[in-house]
């Protein structure tokens, strides 16, 4: 933000600039480059308080873990999970799990399948239900035992989805199989189609509710149930000129379809287009990818937000429908640990990407099972370039007198850092820890003075690692424009 004429006030004998308000980033934007802004929120969301309240919306802390379920036995991260009736069922390493509300796991068996390739599971209609597994050109299914799908007549499954009771599979080139009304275990050579509105293959196969997406490499189509004597019984219905970039990214949010489209950005479908919501810095971490095929998305529902992350090995990103696009980190990672999020048991549960545990996710988790969860804002910059600034002091708008009272020292007195770069964010060479006062402390002033002069300006960053509520309401500075 640039800086404007201030008034001034008597500080000590000395006059001071008064406060100004600075530019609170909702999301994570940052520039092509360092110098343009590195404003980033992680492990954070904002949330709308309105005009009745002291600011009208505010960051928290996102949702910490808490253990809730070990798969024991393997050493292998979760891979899939899916809710039936009650149970959770989860893919870990080769092996099916069921896992009951009280976190109690029994294994179902082993698979023949692929260790690291992408699974794919869904349920169809039956009172006794069909928990049906795709992985890498082999199907599983689960009614009353776990057994492999050997029909001769079943096409090698890429990828699985369900319409009608009708589990419905995308296999190599273009073609895609429908098995029979609520049973996964029969199939019908002549019972697929192919999608040849455009040659491309198929990448994934979904449903929007009733409606069938087959997405190619370059398109998608539409397809619905109409009950045709021949065939799967499915007609097409539109085309659309947008493919799919990596079949693990498509997922569904607010009652629709998300996924990273061929063109490296991220779209969330409307009737029959796609609508744009990725921004140019979530699309330069896609561009960067070497194999982009390795992108994998999740989504979820926590207080009135709808999530839909995106995330590989190197980054994570999560968009919140109300407020855009923010980063999750876990501690000594540039990525969430998180590789599928499911809600079951009236809960929001996690599976780690690289162990075989199970989370609990929620505002009363104050860490990640054990780790440090810090919430971090870096601000957008600060500056009346080409002028130097002179910060005299900043004040920092947060939850104060939240102290845990006992526990560790961290928490009873609980700190956050604050840290400044003066090159436009390359290095942070200032560091103020401030607290953020004990138990009951309220009126605690959480500020920091005598911060120095910059050419470039300010770019700021506040964080917390402590288990407490953490909000951030605002942040004043003290600011002077000097001579040039």
């Amino acid at each position: 933000m640039g800086l404007a004429t201030f008034n001034w006030y008597n500080h000590g004998g000395e006059l001071m600039p008064n406060p100004i308000p600075l530019s609170l980033n909702a999301k994570s934007a940052p520039a092509r480059f360092q110098q343009g802004g590195t404003a980033r929120l992680v492990n954070g969301f904002a949330e709308t308080i309105g005009e009745e309240g002291r600011v009208t919306f505010a960051l928290y802390c996102a949702d910490g873990l808490q253990g809730f379920a070990r798969l024991e036995g393997i050493a292998t991260g979760i891979r899939a999970a899916l809710e039936v009736d009650g149970a959770l069922y989860v893919v870990a390493g080769t092996q099916l799990w069921k896992i009951q509300s009280n976190g109690i796991s029994t294994s179902l068996g082993s698979m023949s399948i692929s260790g690291s390739a992408q699974v794919y599971m869904v349920r169809n209609r039956r009172s006794t239900p069909d928990v049906t597994i795709a992985c890498d050109g082999v199907m599983y299914n689960y009614r009353t035992s776990l057994q492999q799908v050997t029909d001769a007549d079943l096409l090698a499954p890429l990828s699985l989805t369900v319409v009608d009771g009708i589990v419905i599979i995308g296999t190599v080139d273009n073609k895609w199989q429908a098995g029979e009304i609520d049973d996964a275990l029969s199939w019908d050579a002549l019972s697929f189609e192919r999608a040849d509105a455009s040659p491309d293959p198929v990448v994934r196969v979904f449903n929007r509710q009733n409606e069938l997406m087959i997405l190619g490499t370059l398109t998608c189509e539409f397809w619905a149930n109409a009950g045709l004597a021949d065939g799967t019984g499915f007609a097409r219905t539109t085309v659309m000129d947008l493919g799919c970039l990596s079949a693990n990214s498509v997922a569904r949010l607010d009652q629709t379809v998300a996924w990273v489209a061929h063109d490296r950005t991220v779209r969330l479908l409307q009737g029959y287009s796609g609508q744009r919501i990725s921004t140019p810095a979530v699309e330069r971490d896609i561009e960067a990818l070497a194999d982009k095929r390795t992108i994998q998305a999740t989504s979820w529902t926590r207080d009135g937000h709808s999530y839909y992350q995106i995330s590989t090995d190197k980054w994570t990103w999560v968009y919140d429908s109300q407020y855009g696009w923010s980063n999750r980190e876990s501690y000594g990672r540039s990525s969430w640990r998180i590789s599928t999020v499911t809600e079951a048991f009236g809960k929001v549960i996690a599976g780690d990407r690289d162990s075989p545990n199970l989370y609990e996710m929620g505002q009363s988790f104050a860490d990640e099972a054990g780790d440090p969860l810090i919430f971090s804002v870096t601000l957008p910059p600060v500056s009346a370039y080409p002028h130097p600034v002179t910060l005299h002091a900043l004040h920092i708008d947060v939850e104060r007198g939240v102290g845990t009272g006992t526990g560790n020292a961290q928490d009873i007195n609980p700190e956050i850092m604050l840290e400044w770069s003066k090159d436009g964010g390359a290095t942070f060479v200032g560091t103020r820890t401030l607290t953020l006062g004990q138990q009951g402390k309220r009126l605690t002033r959480v500020v920091a003075r005598r911060l120095g002069q910059s050419l470039l300006g300010f770019t700021l960053r506040i964080s917390c690692s402590a288990k407490v509520a953490r909000a951030l309401y605002g942040v004043y500075a003290e600011i002077e424009k000097d001579a040039a």
